[in-house]
């Protein structure tokens, strides 16, 4: 005799096509006043597990895209791996070319913390070099909204007013982009975490590796996201 759980999983739409998820079923199954006990629990991640997997995004291209003339477009990133954190970030003018690219250290703090110190720290290299009117760019969606919308953990806040200070969001400009349109700064993070201090690199010493993915997005050259 079958439990009043899965009575109701057959007769709901007659088929498991609807139930994708255990956890679907559990509100559904109590919303009708049915209990589920460990054997029909087990049951059902059977039968969920007989579904087919969801489909996956179609490939998408993501650009980098220049900045407009008379402005800098800063890309940064944040790294944690292990508990310890760092970021990198690179300052471009409105032809891609590389003005200043920099590395940092951070220590012990959050994914979150990371991505804000490596923005700030983005920002005050550009104020450093008098740039002004810019762009900035992450791929930390929720670095970007704590900055427009503010709310975030405590730990944050003083550097959010930094950020805010000196971007001044009447008259530049911070936006998302793909990670896989941010290798660059990607890849100075990662160079962060491997030596562990901060370093600035100019246009003349950028190593081999980072002018080659300057040169991709410079030439307008997309990546591919989602294969």
């Amino acid at each position: 005799m079958m439990r009043s759980t899965e009575i109701l999983l057959w007769s709901r739409g007659g088929s498991f096509g609807e139930f994708t998820t255990p956890s679907r079923f559990c509100i559904q199954a109590a919303y009708f006043g049915t209990s589920i006990g460990v054997e029909t629990w087990t049951s059902l991640r059977f039968l969920v597990s007989l579904l087919p997997p969801p489909s996956p995004p179609p490939p998408t291209l993501v650009f980098w895209r220049t900045p407009p003339v008379g402005s800098y477009k800063i890309n940064t990133d944040g790294c944690v791996k292990d508990g310890v954190a760092s970021g990198g970030g690179i300052i471009r003018d409105s032809s891609g070319q590389c003005i200043r690219a920099f590395f940092s250290f951070y220590g012990d703090c959050t994914i979150l913390e990371a991505e804000l110190r490596a923005i700030l720290d983005g920002i005050t290299l550009a104020q450093r070099l008098r740039l002004s009117v810019l762009w900035v760019e992450s791929d930390s969606t929720l670095a970007i909204h704590c900055i427009i919308k503010g709310g975030g953990p405590w730990n944050i806040q003083a550097t959010l007013r930094h950020i805010r200070h000196l971007l001044a969001l009447d008259r530049n400009t911070i936006t998302h982009i793909f990670r896989e349109g941010n290798q660059i700064a990607d890849l100075l993070a990662s160079e962060g975490w491997d030596r562990r201090y901060y370093y600035e690199y100019s246009s003349q010493d950028l190593p081999r590796r980072h002018r080659s993915l300057v040169q991709i997005d410079r030439f307008g050259l997309p990546t591919v996201r989602g294969l």
